[in-house]
């Protein structure tokens, strides 16, 4: 249903600014006149039609960073002393992006109508996972949802920060290969083409590398699009595997060495922040547990957790429990363990999280910079063997004519 925005007169001298749903601009004044409100201006903001849209690619409609600022600014406002309602007022003209404005719209609406902000939330799957919608209600029912908006957006901050440097520290191997893939086809597709034309007229012997050199020239020019398919259908095939089965994907990673290190920190440092945080707001563990293991990622460590959920049910402690699947570190069950037996098993989870997040900064970096001179040396081995193979001919076309 289409969203309007309205000023109406209320009483001699009171003015109203409010949003309401309706089915054209008629029915809005004949709400509002109904209400005893004299209306002065109507406006149409739009309608939310997809309560599934998704979150954090580059070309999706709402992205990981709008989610994050909207989190932050309401906490402030809401700790500032600022009414929800309100408070969703304000957010709504600051936001830019049409997608997430027209959702704050809604949920605008739903508080108007007296429904809890994490019930309006849980309709747009796509945008507040389960993971958000239950530390708002724990907010809500706790009466401390400014505190929690507070720890949540530092938490969804965190999160992105950590992926933003991964990213900013690919940008230059990302550039190298652009740059060497670039180079090898400009070659393969320009100057060696040319050089063939002169070996042919010449009538010189062509070395073993130079033919194989001039074949592949010969192919890239004159079936590209066959090559281009082959690679797209590969790409394919590889991606319909991980949808039918991630699980097999998520198995392979789990056994190969140096890669099931860095999966298994990785899922370590999600899940112990995530339980962290839901514990700190005063979530049951099984709770927790229910809404953080569809957060991670590897089907098998997911699989292990489920069953450890059904020993913690039985009465099994959570350190017992992970040992028993072994795939967790065991500094890590054993700072759980403590932390149990302490009483505070929320506050040794963020510290798990806060280490195991460090060591996979740590490790990408050192990945990211063995993998630079890598890539650099395989370019140019590419680069050289293509010069070399050009050369050769025409130092034997040198020696014919001396």
């Amino acid at each position: 249903m289409p969203l309007f925005t309205y000023r109406a007169k209320k009483g001699p001298s009171e003015i109203i600014t409010d949003t309401i749903d309706a089915e054209n601009k008629e029915d809005v004044i004949n709400k509002l006149t109904h209400e005893g409100l004299f209306p002065l201006s109507v406006k149409l903001e739009g309608a939310v039609k997809d309560k599934n849209i998704g979150t954090g690619g580059w070309f999706s409609r709402v992205k990981t960073r709008d989610i994050n600022t909207m989190t932050r600014q309401l906490s402030s406002l809401l700790k500032a002393g600022v009414p929800l309602l309100k408070a969703l007022h304000i957010i709504t003209d600051q936001t830019e992006n049409p997608h997430l404005r027209n959702i704050i719209l809604d949920l605008s609406i739903q508080a108007k109508q007296g429904q809890m902000l994490s019930t309006s939330m849980s309709r747009y799957t796509g945008i507040f996972p389960p993971f958000y919608t239950a530390i708002i209600k724990s907010g809500e029912d706790s009466g401390a949802l400014p505190e929690m908006l507070i720890r949540l957006a530092d938490y969804r901050e965190n999160t992105e920060d950590i992926k933003s440097r991964i990213r900013a520290a690919l940008a230059y191997p990302i550039f190298v290969v652009v740059f060497g893939l670039s180079t090898i086809v400009f070659m393969m597709t320009v100057i060696i083409p040319k050089m063939q034309l002169v070996f042919d007229n010449s009538k010189t012997p062509l070395p073993w590398n130079t033919k194989i050199l001039m074949g592949a020239s010969y192919a890239l020019n004159h079936y590209w699009y066959w090559i281009f398919a082959a690679i797209f259908i590969v790409l394919l095939i590889i991606r319909g595997i991980v949808m039918i089965d991630k699980k097999i994907v998520d198995k392979i990673k789990l056994g190969v060495p140096f890669i099931n290190t860095f999966v298994k920190k990785s899922e370590s440092a999600k899940f112990a922040r995530t339980t962290g945080l839901l514990l700190n707001n005063g979530i049951p563990i099984l709770s927790a547990m229910d809404i953080v293991i569809p957060t991670l990622s590897s089907e098998p460590i997911k699989e292990a957790l489920k069953k450890m959920t059904n020993e913690l049910r039985a009465g099994q402690s959570l350190a017992n429990s992970m040992r028993n699947i072994k795939l967790f570190f065991p500094f890590m069950t054993n700072m759980i363990a403590v932390g149990e037996e302490g009483g505070h098993l929320d506050e040794v989870l963020e510290e798990v999280a806060t280490f195991y997040e460090r060591e996979i900064t740590e490790a990408t970096k050192i990945a990211l910079a063995l993998l630079e001179p890598i890539l650099i040396v395989v370019i140019a081995m590419i680069v050289g063997f293509m010069v070399i193979s050009i050369l050769l001919p025409i130092l034997q076309m040198g020696g014919m004519i001396q």
